[in-house]
């Protein structure tokens, strides 16, 4: 697999290009995220964001769902965007950090807090992180989530491509390279290793992002923790 490494998020490269795009070449992926934010139905009042950025591709009738927002993201422009893309969500607390390192006490202090990643789990890689520091992120979060309602959208795979597939619906977890076979896409692409961030047997949404023009990024969406339930699509 090619080893090319997609422009890191962060900092004013990063918002200037969310800026120019997540109203336009990005608006049907945002599209498929309020869709499925609006299926997940934690029944908590309280959100912990974590890796939101600015919110770019977040919906505001997502955000308004809560009485109380705590985001955790490392990105210093992120807080002031944030509130300027979303004056209306209750941000209460921004922790600029590392959530896997603020998580014991954050979990602690917010025990009735629904969790949503943020497009952050597939770019741990991109974080200066180590694959097998990466795996044992991963496979910490079922133990460190336990009792909480959680829910993630994270790319799985990216690169160069034109063709722009159809969303694809799994009862599990998708196997690897078979991914891109079965949605007739062929060429160099990057795995993200996300490919375990969620548990193997929930179901999840596979949706195609038109990152730039020349780039396609292939998110993961679903949810892994209890005390959540994803409503059924309409028919």
């Amino acid at each position: 697999m090619s080893r090319v490494t997609p422009g890191r998020s962060g900092g004013l490269r990063w918002h200037g290009r969310a800026f120019l795009r997540h109203r336009t070449l990005w608006a049907p992926f945002r599209n498929a995220l309020s869709t499925f934010l609006e299926r997940w139905q934690p029944s908590s009042r309280s959100l912990i964001l974590v890796g939101p950025s600015a919110g770019w591709c977040l919906p505001d009738a997502f955000l308004r769902r809560f009485d109380r927002i705590i985001a955790v993201d490392p990105d210093g422009w992120a807080r002031l965007l944030f509130r300027r893309l979303h004056p209306d969500a209750q941000l209460a607390e921004w922790i600029r950090g590392d959530f896997f390192v603020e998580a014991p006490d954050l979990l602690a202090k917010e025990p009735d807090a629904a969790v949503l990643f943020c497009n952050v789990l597939g770019q741990l890689r991109f974080a200066g992180f180590e694959e097998a520091v990466i795996a044992d992120r991963l496979k910490s979060l079922p133990s460190l989530l336990d009792g909480y309602p959680w829910a993630s959208f994270h790319e799985v795979f990216s690169g160069e491509t034109e063709l722009t597939p159809r969303a694809l619906s799994l009862a599990g977890a998708p196997l690897g390279e078979a991914l891109l076979r079965q949605l007739g896409l062929s060429g160099q692409w990057l795995d993200h290793g996300a490919g375990a961030a969620l548990p193997k047997t929930v179901p999840r949404d596979i949706v195609p992002w038109r990152f730039a023009p020349e780039r396609l990024h292939l998110v993961e969406m679903g949810i892994g923790g209890t005390r959540a339930r994803l409503t059924d699509q309409p028919s």
